[in-house]
């Protein structure tokens, strides 16, 4: 599959309440739960208005109190750790990872895992680009979600077949096993990702809640 087609699905993903899945990356970034009263007070919505936006967010996950702790980006572990501001967290899928500094405007590290060799992935994320990645070769695993899927509904269907592949080996291994996917290189992904979020940017400043 080529990156603009992956371009254009991901770019297509609606996100109903895309001011409030901003504001929960942001406010997820600083490391702590955050609950509705927080998500209303600081964007002037009812608790009614935050309740029907989280109830969209199909794979939100939250804790005994009923706080938010993840939502793209998570308080709860995954294969793929994202330490921004001094805060150890992660993400659910590698593009994640790469494309959170955006958002942030953060310097981010990264670390994961090849899933085919096993071998440790690491690298520099930042607002601009991917800087340092080791394995020097280090590439992405992506696949199509569906195109009725909405942003924070995709942790199955998208995210669990997005993954940092190792080398050209490990890709073409990935690949014998999973032939929906497509391999990009990190620059590829680091594009897409980039007008990804500068779209979900540009609607999650402007709209309502």
């Amino acid at each position: 599959m080529a990156g603009g087609t992956l371009h254009d699905v991901l770019a297509g993903l609606h996100c109903d309440h895309p001011r409030v899945w901003l504001f929960l990356l942001r406010a997820l970034a600083k490391g702590r739960p955050v609950s509705r009263t927080t998500i209303a007070n600081a964007l002037n919505s009812s608790l009614s208005e935050i309740e029907a936006a989280l109830a969209s967010f199909a794979d939100t996950v939250y804790d005994e109190k009923g706080d938010v702790v993840a939502c793209g980006l998570s308080l709860m572990p995954t294969p793929h750790s994202f330490t921004v501001c001094g805060n150890q967290l992660y993400t659910w899928c590698a593009l994640d990872a790469l494309m959170y500094p955006v958002a942030l405007e953060q310097v981010a590290q990264v670390e994961s895992h090849c899933p085919v060799t096993g071998i440790p992935v690491r690298m520099t994320a930042t607002p601009t680009g991917v800087v340092d990645p080791s394995p020097a070769g280090v590439s992405l695993s992506m696949v199509a979600p569906s195109e009725q899927a909405g942003c924070c509904s995709v942790r199955n269907s998208f995210c669990s077949g997005v993954h940092f592949i190792s080398s050209a080996e490990a890709a073409a291994s990935w690949l014998s096993l999973h032939p929906e996917a497509s391999i990009v290189s990190l620059e590829e992904a680091w594009q897409i990702g980039h007008a990804v979020m500068q779209q979900r940017l540009s609607h999650g400043e402007t709209s309502r809640p």
